[in-house]
């Protein structure tokens, strides 16, 4: 009888060590990437919605977020991953140098890559462009209640800039929002 209940307690404990084990390890990912990830800034452009359970968000696309496929890509589909190479210009905002299904091997000073995931893709026919939407889990930032539309109408007005932390594989996470040279709003690391 006491081993059964010491069994069961040994496998609770057990349970619940990995449980806290697999949190902190995603806890210690996502402030790894914001400590230690390259910085990039990039424009947004509007969408609105609010979350019922978290509050206020604001939903960012960006002028990466649509692509045009290059020919040589014909095996994309939803689901698929991208790797874009964004290209730093002269007034330091980034735009797409490339796009490819596989890491680049080797990526310039003044470039970054991002790993993305193809939402949808258009044009399937030989003859024409085909695009592609691109999520790269940095479409969403959830800011205090009651923030929510102030940020609507900077984005409305294009004046919001989001502050982008970019690992070594492509991995991106918001560190928070800029308006106008200035962060409105920083994303804790825990």
């Amino acid at each position: 009888m006491i081993s059964a209940r010491r069994s069961t307690w040994v496998a609770l404990g057990i349970v619940a060590g990995v449980q806290v084990l697999i949190l902190g390890g995603m806890i210690w990912e996502r402030a790894s990437l914001l400590r230690s990830g390259r910085e990039i800034v990039l424009r947004v452009v509007p969408v609105d919605p609010r979350s019922l359970f978290r509050g206020d968000y604001v939903i960012l696309n960006y002028n990466i977020s649509r692509l045009e496929l290059p020919p040589g890509l014909k095996s994309v589909h939803r689901g698929s991953t991208l790797y874009v190479t964004l290209q730093q210009t002269d007034d330091m905002s980034w735009e797409v140098a490339g796009v490819q299904a596989n890491p680049p091997r080797r990526v310039k000073r003044d470039q970054i890559v991002l790993k993305g995931r193809v939402r949808y893709v258009s044009g399937a026919t030989r003859a024409a462009t085909r695009m592609a939407t691109v999520h790269y889990g940095i479409e969403s930032f959830f800011v205090p209640e009651g923030e929510g539309k102030k940020l609507e109408t900077l984005i409305g007005d294009k004046k919001l800039a989001a502050v982008i932390a970019v690992d070594s594989n492509g991995v991106a996470g918001i560190k928070g929002l800029m308006s106008e040279g200035q962060r409105v709003y920083e994303e804790p690391l825990y």
